[in-house]
């Protein structure tokens, strides 16, 4: 049955909403081959005599110092078996690596057990992501909770140690994506190291040392009397890969080690993660208590275990791990909570591939769907507006949908199903030929209009979407284009592009020609993109600042890495005019940006989101 999450009243604001393709397509359940729980099994682990062969082959080697004669971990090679420990490490290309950190953040430098294998999966749950949500028991059975709303503590349960030993708290830890805790249907198990006859009758064994059981069973362990709270760790979802691809990103992109360890090593991770709040004189806390840090001192530790301390302190990848403490902060740690949200804020649809491969549409994609916040009314249609990206300091863009952070999009149609627009300040690296009619041949600068690329016209025909705009009043004049509403734009065929370059009253930086497009759906009481104006996912731009934004995007240059930086400059400038501000404007934002900055750095939060936009931009429309 499904555990009620509804109580966790806190804004996520970046749950991620685009993975890697091989971790939408795990199963929604987890099925684990039970492992007897015997006195020979526990204590006859075979891995402990591997372990030993493979001290005497590596101790010459090592690098780290004097390690535990008693305590192991190393790394397998290719091998993967239930228990096995995979370490997510980032990729030494650069480009690999903003890709996996702009689509997969959540995964970065995590500790993943390994609870299920098969030929076609590899599935378990990521140690190193504790988080400060809680548990309490409602109406409905368990319930997730902030810090402070009512979670369930030992002496409230029954018997537990008594009233002589402080009460603990039940913490979720973040197992994945997969059915997490922010799913329709959160999937919860209990690690623990308990070895009484009770806690045998209602666990697995993962590896010798450390049980699985559900959270009723970790109840009933607490309510015998064999334990208390604290010696279980909830976590709520799970990971994995397609094995195939796993061994693909293992082998030519680096990005995994397999580790095998005993009972105690893992323990200790998962100790040092476990500090409460309130234990901060706690000499066994760990920075990694912090659930903002997202682990990655854990991580570190583990890493110089196996010989890795080089690639542990490695300080190259800095942007990756800004990032994960940016999501770690939205979507584990809930001290700055937006408490004007009264529920749980809704799940957000992931955008991806659909099951044939084609590319799914905007219709999926409501990045800020919250039927909390709705308005009757609106404007008959949206045709002709023009709306830029959000101006928040922490930009909603910044852990996916970069290419939407200070966007710049008109809205070319608001039907009853859907709305229609395009992204003007995004150029690529392509050119698109028009061949006039005088023989000769005029190219025009690509620019990239919404994530969209398949498209059915009025007339039911498929294809990718290309629109030709243009802002020119001698053009208009000339009886060529169609209005865009109020715009004072207007929207052209490709006949007469291709005759208004021809008959000289048109020049290649008069016309855009845009490919792609991004669409918002309208369902129950979400109102397309007016629901993302109510939302300040955008903020709608003023009619006069239009063709004074338009004019500034004409400046761009066909995409290249020369031209990268000053195409993303103007894209700026150009979101600044929407405004209506210039120099005032842009000071404002600057001081803006010294209030907010991500965890453990001094680095703001609005300069790294734009530096994701501008990775995003060298990844996605920047031809190698």
């Amino acid at each position: 049955m499904c555990i009620n999450a509804g109580v966790v009243s806190a804004w996520v604001p970046y749950a991620p909403r685009i993975s890697r393709n091989n971790k939408a397509v795990l199963p929604t359940a987890m099925h684990l081959s039970k492992t007897p729980l015997d006195e020979e099994n526990v204590e006859g682990d075979w891995r402990d005599f591997r372990a030993q062969l493979v001290r005497q082959e590596t101790s010459t080697n090592r690098n780290d110092g004097e390690h535990d004669e008693e305590h192991w971990a190393y790394e397998t090679g290719d091998f993967v078996e239930r228990g096995s420990i995979v370490v997510s490490v980032p990729s030494s290309c650069s480009f690999l690596d903003d890709v996996d950190s702009l689509n997969s953040i959540c995964y970065r430098k995590s500790i993943v057990l390994v609870l299920d294998t098969s030929t076609n999966f590899i599935q378990g749950i990521i140690l190193n992501r504790p988080t400060n949500i809680g548990v309490k028991e409602g109406a409905d059975g368990m319930q997730f909770v902030r810090p402070g709303h009512g979670e369930i503590f030992e002496n409230e349960i029954g018997l537990g140690g008594g009233t002589h030993n402080p009460p603990h708290r039940w913490k979720i830890w973040f197992g994945g994506e997969v059915n997490g805790p922010y799913s329709d249907c959160p999937q919860v198990m209990c690690l623990h190291s308990v070895m009484t006859d009770m806690a045998k009758s209602v666990s697995d064994v993962v590896i010798p040392g450390i049980y699985m059981t559900s959270f009723e069973g970790a109840q009933n362990i607490v309510i015998a009397g064999d334990a208390n709270p604290s010696d279980f760790w909830i976590f709520c979802g799970i990971c994995g890969w397609e094995t195939n691809t796993f061994y693909r990103e293992m082998h030519e992109e680096g990005l995994w080690h397999i580790v095998s360890a005993d009972s105690a090593i893992i323990l200790e991770e998962l100790n040092l993660l476990r500090c409460e709040e309130e234990e901060e004189e706690n000499e066994n806390c760990d920075i990694d208590a912090d659930p903002k840090n997202a682990g990655l001192h854990t991580w570190e530790m583990l890493m110089e275990k196996i010989g890795r301390s080089d690639e542990a302190h490695d300080r190259s990848h800095q942007f990756g791990d800004l990032l994960l403490h940016e999501w770690a902060t939205g979507a584990l740690s809930f001290e700055f909570a937006d408490e004007r949200r009264g529920e749980l804020t809704e799940t957000i649809t992931q955008v991806g591939l659909d099951d044939d491969g084609s590319f799914l549409d905007l219709g999926n994609y409501d990045p800020a769907y919250d039927m909390t916040i709705r308005h009757e009314s609106r404007e008959p249609t949206m045709v002709g507006t023009m709306i830029r990206g959000s101006s928040a300091q922490r930009s909603p863009f910044l852990l996916s949908d970069q290419g939407y952070h200070k966007s710049l999009i008109l809205i070319l149609r608001d039907g009853e199903d859907r709305s229609e627009g395009v992204i003007l300040n995004h150029v690529t690296s392509n050119k698109v030929s028009f061949d006039l009619e005088n023989g000769e041949s005029v190219e025009l600068n690509l620019r990239y209009g919404g994530p969209t690329l398949t498209y059915e016209d009025d007339d039911g025909n498929y294809g990718v979407p290309t629109f030709y705009l243009h802002s020119n009043d001698a053009i208009r004049d000339a009886g060529v284009g169609f209005p865009i509403g109020n715009s004072g734009l207007y929207k052209m065929t490709k006949k007469e592009v291709i005759k208004s370059l021809g008959s000289g009253i048109a020049s290649s930086d008069d016309v855009f020609v845009i490919q792609g497009c991004s669409v918002w759906n309208k369902r129950g009481d979400h109102s397309g993109v007016v629901g993302e104006i109510e939302d300040e996912y955008f903020e709608v731009v003023p009619r006069s600042q239009i063709k004074t934004v338009w004019s500034v995007l004409s400046e761009q240059k066909v995409l290249s890495q020369d031209s990268l930086d000053y195409n993303m400059m103007k894209g700026r400038q150009a979101w600044i005019i929407a405004k209506g501000g210039g120099a005032m404007e842009m000071s404002k934002n600057n001081d803006n940006d010294a209030l907010q900055v991500v965890f453990g750095s001094d680095i703001s939060v609005a300069s790294l989101a734009d530096e994701a936009a501008r990775r995003w931009v060298n990844v996605n429309l920047l031809a190698e």
